[in-house]
């Protein structure tokens, strides 16, 4: 289910079941400033505030309408003026429901009848811990007033420091009423008792349901005196006494609002869809309530909380697909229509990354642009800071500018420049939508006329030709930069020497050209961008149009530079032999190491044991060449051609192949630590016991190819097409496939333990026979047909994955999980699902003849009489609750 909200209501949501029907609860929170004029607050500033207040045990709603509106009041009592005093009575007023409490300074007990005085305060919480109770007292465990404490020495009992105002203890051993304005625990009788009964017929029949008999009180966290009869309809007065360190009393009045929640529900199960009976989608609302009512009256916030269910079909609402908030005025509720438009604009890829910026549909007028006032002034104070300094300075530019007119005798009202607009307020969030479009109106408008500038300029050189200049070349040098950078400090300082030698024949000296040729800093700084620019081309030399050829009275010579180098056994390193043609050359053991090669041709070239580092061969041509043994680390081999290549025991590593031809390439034994493949590919490549550690491969193709016996070590396979392909005998740690169809791969003998196969990634037909995939993800993927006998599955999640007709012949699979998932016709024969999940799958035609299915659970399967359960252990397996037709989807049907 996907959430779609503004920014400032917050949501909780809780599936669960009652009398064989499923629901969820869904709770709308609103987090607001105390007072007569609420507005919103951030979601994000809610839930900080509430882990700092209520700690991580701490609970604002449970997800489940309540039997009654309620509100509670977390904080503390405070002496008036900050003046110590024994006693003070707090009180909270909401509507006409009105709680008061006494509360009292530290008291212990002089006799049965006798306590000391109350010590002075200032302030004294109002949890349970200062009411009374005990560890002996179910109705709060937590409090005070039966067991002894140590103070100053002695053993003495206190008194509870937080008593009913109409109900306060008089003598030592008299149990009275825990009193508080915070939550009762669940397990305490207060709620506890209202739960039900909870017998074996419940446990037959309505198991995990409530009890026939619960009362929906027990979903109230408050004490029954502060809930009342309905909900709350907005606008109640409220008043809190003595609960904030500096007023007496904080009051407001509740915001006229009304929380809105609407879903969107899948009708039909997915699993049994058909062309004649697809799936459906309908849009309804949520009914919400006002139920909850939060207050902090020390910080001056409160939390609103709006509460409701809607019947579900599942009872952990899979089949619902989208869940709408939003809040309208009470006087101005916007039709379900709008909130459809709302979702609509939201959900669309184009357009919905700005709807999802303008949250004014989805909220009361002018709440989207509300901000808390110290917030605002703080915001207003940088933004509005900046744009007057830049305003100033526009002016002072104005001024001068005028006086400089007004210098030259001309009249500056007329040919002085205009006065700069005022700054203009900030945008509001709802305004970002139409000013991102008005900016990319104007970008293209821009792009636009630039093109058409050019193009007049184009026009104008090739009707008016200038000689010596070749309009259409500069064009083409302009539209295809490729090749090497030409940059060198040699050549940078080669030239000015030349011009240092020529002012000098002609009788005088340049000190400035005499000057930068003895900076070594300089030749220091020149030197270091050549360097820059060497690694920056070797990185992305494949980006770029490919070079062209080296020119025909060049080759010989090239070719030459590399023979000779080599009988006499120099390396070859940091040369350009850019679109050099070196076909058929023997060249094993060379080292070439930093030479520029791209775009050369070294088809049926021997490079055996050569030494290739950080070399590139971008755009080259390698078909048939021989390259086993060589070292290739970060070299760049970017969308070459190794077509029958042969690349075995390499090292790769860091090497770049971003879009190469490796087809029928051979690269078995290699290290590709840290090789770049994205968007090679693959078809036919041997890339057996290959090994690397943090490995990416990504939108690229393995079709029909081997990484029989690869070892990887943190590694990614996204978007790569590996249908056919061999991973037998794979061994993989730490590990993910995600959106690679696999269809008929083979995983046979793989170790894939805790890989994950994510998003969509079809397996049908696929071969897992001994594969060692313990805690492997197998969730919601495609599965159909494939084969795991004998595999090692313990832990695994196969949750909401197609199994139709899969095999499990002596799997072992103890505590693996298959919830939801469909098994129609798949085979589980002899197979070890001890403690296996199969809660809500799909078992028709299953056959589990001599299956362990020790302590299985099989609640809410739906099966049928040709499930086989022949020899099978069925010990604990849990049967309860059993599958029932929704009721919700049966009704809309």
């Amino acid at each position: 289910m996907k959430v779609l909200k503004p920014s400032k209501l917050s949501v909780l949501t809780r599936c669960f079941e009652n009398r064989r029907r499923y629901y969820m609860g869904v709770s709308v929170l609103a987090f607001v400033p105390l007072g007569d004029e609420a507005h919103l607050l951030p979601e994000a500033a809610l839930w900080t505030f509430a882990a700092e207040r209520l700690g991580s045990e701490g609970v604002l709603d449970v997800g489940i309408p309540k039997a009654r509106a309620e509100f509670l009041v977390h904080g503390s009592a405070y002496a008036p003026k900050g003046v110590a005093v024994p006693q003070v009575v707090v009180a909270a007023r909401v509507g006409t429901l009105e709680k008061k409490l006494r509360v009292s300074g530290d008291r212990y007990w002089l006799g049965r009848a006798r306590a000391t005085d109350p010590h002075p305060f200032t302030e004294m919480s109002l949890g349970w811990d200062r009411a009374y109770g005990g560890e002996d007292y179910p109705r709060n465990p937590l409090g005070r007033g039966r067991a002894e404490v140590e103070v100053m020495g002695q053993r003495v009992i206190p008194l509870p420091n937080i008593e009913d105002a109409h109900g306060m203890v008089s003598s030592l051993g008299q149990a009275v009423e825990p009193a508080s304005f915070g939550p009762i625990d669940i397990s305490w009788p207060q709620r506890n008792s209202l739960a039900g009964t909870h017998d074996q017929r419940w446990l037959e029949e309505l198991f995990p349901g409530f009890a026939a008999d619960v009362d929906w009180g027990v979903h109230n966290m408050s004490a029954r005196d502060q809930q009342r009869d309905g909900w709350w309809q907005g606008g109640e007065a409220y008043e809190l006494w003595n609960m904030h360190p500096d007023k007496e009393r904080v009051a407001g009045v509740l915001p006229r609002w009304h929380g809105r929640a609407f879903i969107t529900r899948r009708i039909g199960d997915p699993r049994k869809a058909t062309e004649d009976n697809p799936t459906r989608e309908v849009f309804e609302e949520v009914p919400l309530r006002l139920q909850t009512l939060w207050f902090f009256p020390d910080a001056e916030h409160g939390v609103l909380i709006w509460q409701g269910s809607v019947e579900i079909a599942t009872d952990d609402g899979s089949d619902l697909v989208h869940l709408l908030l939003g809040a309208d005025g009470l006087d101005d509720l916007r039709p379900a229509s709008h909130y459809a438009e709302v979702l609509a604009r939201r959900l669309d890829e184009k357009e919905g990354v700005f709807a999802a910026l303008d949250d004014a549909p989805l909220l009361p007028p002018g709440e989207a642009e509300a901000v808390e006032p110290t917030v605002a002034e703080a915001m207003e104070g940088r933004e509005g800071l900046l744009q007057d300094n830049l305003h100033k300075w526009k002016v002072k530019q104005f001024e001068e500018a005028r006086a400089f007119v007004a210098a030259q005798g001309l009249d500056p009202d007329i040919h002085g420049p205009s006065m700069p607009p005022p700054p203009s307020p900030p945008p509001k969030p709802s305004d970002l939508p139409k000013l991102i479009e008005q900016a990319k109106a104007e970008a293209e408008a821009m792009k636009a006329e630039q093109a058409e500038r050019q193009a007049q300029v184009e026009a104008e050189l090739d009707a008016n030709p200038v000689d010596g200049f070749d309009a259409q070349a500069l064009r083409d040098e302009q539209a295809t930069p490729s090749g090497p950078p030409q940059f060198s400090a040699e050549t940078q300082r080669g030239a000015l020497v030349v011009i240092a030698q020529e002012c000098r024949a002609q009788g005088w000296i340049n000190d400035e050209i005499e000057g930068m040729i003895a900076d070594e800093a300089l030749y220091a700084s020149w030197k270091e961008a050549e360097q820059n620019l060497r690694a920056a081309y070797r990185i992305s030399a494949h980006t770029q149009p490919p070079a062209p050829p080296m020119a025909e009275e060049d080759l010989e010579d090239a070719r030459t530079v590399l023979r000779k180098s080599l009988e006499a056994g120099r390396p070859v390193s940091a040369l350009n032999l850019t679109g050099g043609d070196f076909r058929g050359l023997d060249l094993r053991g060379a080292d070439l190491s930093d030479c520029w090669f791209e775009a050369a041709r070294f088809d049926d070239a021997d490079l055996r044991g050569a030494k290739l580092d950080q070399t590139v061969l971008a755009h080259a041509s390698l078909r048939g060449a021989k390259l086993d043994g060589a070292s290739l680390t970060e070299a760049n081999l970017g969308k070459a051609d190794l077509g029958g290549a042969s690349l075995r025991q390499c090292d790769l590593s860091k090497a770049i192949f971003v879009g190469t031809k490796l087809a029928r390439t051979v690269i078995a034994g290699s290290t590709l630590t840290g090789a770049n493949f994205n968007e090679a590919s693959f078809e036919g490549v041997d890339a057996s016991e290959v090994q690397a550690e943090g490995f990416i491969l990504s939108d690229a193709k393995f079709v029909g190819g081997s990484f029989r016996g690869a070892r990887f070590e943190r590694v990614l396979f996204a978007q790569v097409d590996l249908e056919g392909a061999d991973l037998s005998g794979i061994g993989i740690h730490r590990g993910a496939f995600i959106n690679c169809p696999a269809k008929g791969a083979k995983f046979e003998g793989a170790s894939l333990d805790s890989v994950a196969f994510v998003q969509d990634c079809p397996l049908d037909g696929a071969s897992f026979v001994h594969a060692k995939a313990a805690r492997c993800n197998f969730r919601e993927m495609s599965l159909d047909g494939a084969d795991f006998s004998h595999a090692t599955l313990d832990g695994a999640d196969f949750s909401k994955a197609s199994l139709v007709g899969a095999k499990f012949y002596r799997a072992v699979a103890k505590e693996a999980r298959f919830d939801r998932a469909d098994l129609r016709e798949a085979s589980l024969l002899a197979a070890n699902l001890m403690q296996a999940s199969f809660a809500h799958a799909l078992i028709f035609g299953v056959d589990l003849r001599g299956a362990n299915l020790y302590g299985a659970d099989m609640a809410r399967v739906q099966s049928d009489e040709r499930v086989r359960l022949d020899d099978a252990l069925l010990t604990k397996v849990r049967i309860n609750p059993r599958y029932h037709e929704p009721v919700v989807e049966r009704d809309q049907q």
